[in-house]
């Protein structure tokens, strides 16, 4: 019979009234006070039962096994009907004090009479145990009432015991009252603590999502500065070159594709045909391209295509102002789940590690866009032979 776990925004048994709002660590709490309450008193109780019925005398052990076995019948009804989802929990409240008072009052018949000691019956350890188990699942004011009752209740059944008097019960009774109060004040220790926690973690996952928020927007800042810095600022160094003889249509219809590419890098969502991005890509430019795509390219998620069909722009872009050659090579493939886009031209080539820092284009509009889309991106050049420029997403 387990206890299932408490679902969010579900009333929290026992500990409900306690002031402030109750977290996953709190709940765990509460469940776990109410698995400890439960199967730990009829684990105590059980065990009681059974061992008090061969300490008493020949003639008593009849009415001490009914009592007995009443008790432990009662106490795995208890269980039962605490774990069911259809429990009333302030008529059990009510029915298990009932039974518990009753179970007091028969001291006379299931206590021996030669047991001096109030402390070491089994009635006592029985009322101990419910008492703090209250104190795990009930409301401060009902589970210190109930644990209150069922003290009177068992000092009044030490009083009817032969040759006994109610203030020898008195001193353990006492110690019964000091863990109840022990055990509330836990209770509410640990409940305190365990919300302290939650609103720790509450406080930690804001933290986070304010820092992936803030991560998605520089990223995007990122994609867009890209983006602009390979359409209009490119095409407006090309046209302020000295060596530049852009016709006057041919710039406005560059600055229009540049337009229709930034506006398109404001909404990506869903998935799109790798293999016509890369070719629109292909065809903005004025080099010889030699193309080698797999027929099952595809379709990929969009901002990936963007980041590829971007970096081959950039790429292609690099070869016509520095390779001093106008024929590139440009494969596209897909092996498994990572879809591989690799540029290679047999330029003069340069050392990667000497690259200004200012010089954005490989670092931004290559390597970091692909990056921000969880994907790699790696230059490999040497002067005399040529530059390779290898896309792949997602990272290999």
């Amino acid at each position: 019979m387990p206890i299932p776990s408490l679902p969010p925004g579900a009333a929290l048994p026992g500990l409900a009234r306690l002031p402030g709002p109750a977290g996953p660590w709190a709940r765990a709490y509460v469940v776990f006070n109410r698995r400890l309450a439960l199967y730990g008193r009829a684990a105590v109780m059980s065990a009681c039962a059974l061992l008090a019925v061969p300490a008493m005398p020949m003639g008593k052990i009849a009415p001490a096994a009914a009592v007995a076995f009443a008790a432990l019948a009662w106490c795995w009804i208890h269980l039962w009907l605490a774990t069911a989802s259809t429990a009333r929990p302030r008529l059990l409240l009510f029915l298990d004090v009932a039974v518990m008072t009753a179970l007091c009052l028969s001291q006379r018949i299931t206590v021996p009479d030669g047991q001096p000691a109030h402390g070491s019956t089994w009635i006592l350890v029985s009322v101990n145990f419910t008492a703090v188990g209250y104190q795990l699942m009930q409301p401060p004011f009902t589970a210190i009432l109930a644990a209150s009752w069922l003290c009177c209740a068992d000092l009044a059944g030490a009083a009817w015991r032969p040759r006994h008097a109610w203030t020898d019960a008195l001193p353990s009774v006492t110690w019964v009252l000091v863990n109840v109060i022990l055990a509330q004040v836990v209770v509410r220790l640990v409940f305190s603590e365990s919300r302290a926690a939650d609103e720790a973690a509450d406080r930690a996952a804001r933290a986070r999502r304010q820092g992936e928020a803030a991560e998605a927007r520089c990223a995007a800042e990122r994609e867009y500065l890209a983006a602009l810095h390979d359409t209009a600022c490119a095409t407006l160094l090309i046209a302020s070159a000295p060596w530049a003889s852009m016709r006057p249509e041919t710039l406005r219809a560059q600055a229009a594709r540049d337009l229709v590419r930034l506006r398109a890098e404001q909404s990506p969502a869903g998935e799109v045909d790798l293999a016509s991005e890369l070719a629109d890509e292909i065809a903005a430019h004025s080099l010889h391209v030699i193309t080698r795509f797999d027929e099952d390219l595809g379709t990929v998620w969009c901002p990936a295509a963007t980041a590829l069909r971007g970096g081959l722009g950039e790429a292609l872009r690099n070869v016509a102002r520095y390779a001093g050659v106008d024929v590139v090579r440009v494969t596209a493939k897909r092996t498994q789940h990572v879809v591989t886009v690799v540029i290679a031209d047999r330029g003069v080539g340069f050392r990667t590690e000497r690259v200004p820092v200012q010089r954005i284009g490989i670092k931004h509009s290559i390597c970091g866009r692909m990056s921000n889309v969880g994907g790699r991106a790696t230059v490999e050049s040497r002067p005399g032979r040529g530059t390779t420029v290898r896309l792949e997403w997602p990272r290999a």
